[in-house]
């Protein structure tokens, strides 16, 4: 098989390969975008979803601040009561009325201690914290740290959570007293005279608030941040969020805590849903609609190269492509000194076959004729139809005079074979013509108006030849 086939196929081939190549590319960066699109899409998803925890998560923290803010305020109604009576002998019974009407009031307080001095004279109730009347913060390693640092700040300070022998756990609302010795004294001029200690349950603190363990399908759990070295952290929820990717707001809560609400949905954080799906679905269709139209693209462009540059009933080369061929080769004789041969055959007597037998007999000698001469050639070589029965072989690299005759007789010998069609048998003869380059021009045209000149020499010695003339009533095409 001659090298125009396999460069016509190779061309082919790789026409279909690079647009292959480009379609896959295509289709492989609209794969590509879509699934950057689909996590865009799927990461706004999720941010919606966290979006609409955290306002849940809001909404759980204004109700808890407001139940802490209404404790600790009924906490500073005690003070503000106790500070009347501070000339006083301090009478426990004095108190007992309005402890019983602020433990009404507030279910989540579990009793009320008052500690004149920093020592508790009252507990309310009474009965089951009687072991505390009589106890001297000072001396208790636990409870005395809270206690000094709401004297001393003068601030109210919680403490907590702690664990009670009686069950739960609470916290310690320190609320330090300072009456006022006269009307507009200052704070800090004030004489302390001790101590107001509510015990908060902490579980009804959060039933009070309505904090559950879930809210809208997001289980919360509320964490002690100063506690975070000790380990103990959760204060509610007992919902364990390390290593999880929860939302959080902080809480503003009185007396020093700090505070902050996690949440986590139970089923994790919806990464999938039908704008999701959607997107993916369109960019997968788009891509694959745009990587079949670049293949089709690709495709049609080689293939209308390949019909500008070949003969359409043959499919050899046409004149043009063997043109830049030798254009190239030429260029290349200039820089290596290795030139080539072109060979021109043009069939003897072919009008008669058409007028005898038809157009389609003669197209199809035609191509008998190129694929006969393409048997003979090299893979490097070139077989171009350049007219209407006119052949051009292109040989690269100069042959010697023996070589050169001898490949002609070879390529005569083929081309002259007669030819069978439709139950009729044709002769076939050819006229050839040789030139090299760049022993016979010095261009390309030049080279081609030799080889020409040399092709009609032959076929003016051929017509004086007796041997030539066909039988009688035998069809002739050479």
């Amino acid at each position: 098989m001659g090298l125009s086939v396999s460069r016509d196929a190779f061309f082919r081939l790789n026409g279909v390969l690079v647009a292959f190549a480009v379609a896959a590319a295509c289709f492989l960066t609209g794969i590509a975008v879509t699934a950057h699109i689909g996590a865009l899409v799927q990461r706004e998803h999720v941010l919606q979803h966290k979006r609409q925890a955290t306002a849940s998560l809001s909404e759980a923290r204004a109700r808890l601040e407001g139940e802490f803010n209404r404790t600790v305020a009924h906490g500073v109604g005690i003070k503000a009561y106790v500070a009347q009576f501070d000339k006083q002998a301090f009478e426990a019974a004095e108190f007992r009325e309005i402890a019983i009407d602020l433990l009404e009031e507030n279910p989540a307080i579990r009793s009320i201690g008052l500690a004149p001095d920093n020592v508790v004279r009252a507990v309310f109730p009474s009965e089951p914290n009687k072991a505390a009347l009589g106890l001297d913060y000072r001396t208790n390693a636990l409870q005395w740290p809270a206690v000094n640092e709401a004297m001393q700040s003068r601030q109210v300070v919680i403490a907590g959570p702690t664990a009670l022998v009686q069950g739960g756990r609470a916290l310690m609302i320190r609320i330090p007293v300072f009456p006022a010795a006269y009307p507009g004294q200052s704070v800090d001029e004030r004489s302390y005279w001790g101590t107001a200690t509510l015990i908060l349950d902490i579980e009804a603190v959060m039933a009070s608030a309505g904090i559950e363990n879930s809210v809208n399908g997001t289980l919360i759990s509320i964490i002690d941040k100063t506690a975070h070295e000790s380990g103990n952290t959760v204060v509610f929820g007992n919902q364990n969020f390390q290593g999880k990717d929860y939302v959080s707001v902080p809480l503003n809560l009185p007396g020093g805590l700090n505070w902050e609400v996690l949440g986590y949905p139970q089923a994790g954080w919806e990464n999938s849903s039908d704008n999701v799906l959607i997107t993916r679905v369109v960019g997968f269709a788009i891509s694959l609609i745009f990587g079949a139209l670049t293949f089709l693209l690709i495709s049609e462009v080689y293939k209308v190269r390949s019909m500008a540059l070949h003969d359409p009933l043959t499919g050899l080369a046409n004149r043009r492509l063997l043109e830049e061929r030798m254009q190239q080769m030429a260029v290349q004789c200039n820089r290596s000194g290795a030139g080539f041969e072109i060979f021109y055959v043009d069939l003897d007597a072919f009008k008669p076959v058409n007028d005898n037998f038809g157009h389609g007999v003669g197209d199809k000698l035609l191509i008998e004729v190129g694929q006969r001469l393409l048997n003979e050639v090299r893979q490097s070589d070139t077989v171009a139809r350049v007219g209407g029965d006119e052949f051009i072989v292109l040989t690269p690299g100069n042959m010697r005079r023996q070589e050169k005759e001898g490949f002609q007789k070879r390529l005569s010998d083929k081309v002259s074979k007669a030819f069978e069609c439709a139950g009729a048998r044709i002769n076939v003869k050819a006229s050839f013509g040789s030139a090299s380059y760049p022993g016979d021009a010095s261009t390309v045209d030049d080279l081609l108006r030799i080889a020409d000149g040399r092709m009609y020499a032959h076929k003016a010695r051929s017509k004086k030849n007796p041997r030539d003339i066909p039988e009688k009533g035998l069809p002739q095409a050479g």
